[in-house]
């Protein structure tokens, strides 16, 4: 593998056996996505377990009618699980995955995985901890859309946002924040709106300035 060095970066990576690292080093791939590029290869051709080297990727479902619910995201340093449908016969969630930036990622095939998983009970706890890790990230995901406001999810998305890059300055579009709180660009147009009349934010193209974070706060604590 042309990059010996990016293997050892797998979280469970000092936990095997030197014969587990040849067969990892061996077998993993980096394979590149460019923004807005879908991450395929989860179902007929399963890429297995990957590990997010650069970039960022939005984990969704998608229903009949087109709708996407997103459930988390996928950073670097961090590994997805909930695709390894291919890996762990008991994840049964079909999820899509796409690459919100230009995007590199390390494959571990599921084949691979899979023997690891069988031959070493550390990468097994890792498999299922993550999973379970995941698995309760969608559930509060569910539960904010079945029971909270959606006042309360839109500004839990731009505090959270603002807590993060600690910008008061917002740069999304209301399309991007439609599919992160589950919902129709419309609806976060209407609501973005009301906050505006009520001087919590400004709006400007592909930009949101909050102006008054304590009152989005108070939504949702």
């Amino acid at each position: 593998m042309e990059n010996e060095e990016l293997i050892k970066n797998l979280p469970y990576w000092d936990d095997l056996s030197d014969k587990e690292k040849d067969l990892v080093a061996q077998r993993a791939v980096k394979v590149e996505f460019e923004k807005d590029e879908f991450i395929d290869g989860f179902n007929d051709a399963c890429l297995g377990m990957i590990y997010v080297v650069k970039g960022s990727v939005r984990v969704f479902i998608t229903s009949k009618e087109g709708r996407e619910v997103t459930l988390f995201h996928i950073f670097e340093g961090d590994s997805c699980i909930l695709s390894a449908s291919c890996v762990i016969g008991e994840i049964s969630l079909d999820v899509q995955l796409m690459a919100e930036d230009d995007t590199e990622i390390l494959a571990v095939p599921a084949g691979t995985f899979s023997s690891l998983m069988d031959s070493n009970i550390h990468v097994k706890c890792f498999a299922y901890e993550l999973s379970t890790k995941r698995f309760s990230t969608v559930v509060w995901v569910m539960q904010q859309i079945l029971f909270d406001r959606f006042d309360e999810r839109l500004a839990r998305l731009l505090i959270g946002i603002y807590e993060k890059t600690g910008d008061e300055k917002i740069k999304m579009t209301q399309e991007d924040m439609a599919k992160e709180v589950n919902s129709a660009r419309e609806v976060v147009a209407r609501m973005l709106r009301q906050f505006a009349d009520d001087g919590w934010v400004e709006i400007n193209r592909g930009q949101i300035t909050l102006t008054d974070i304590d009152a989005l706060e108070d939504l949702f604590e």
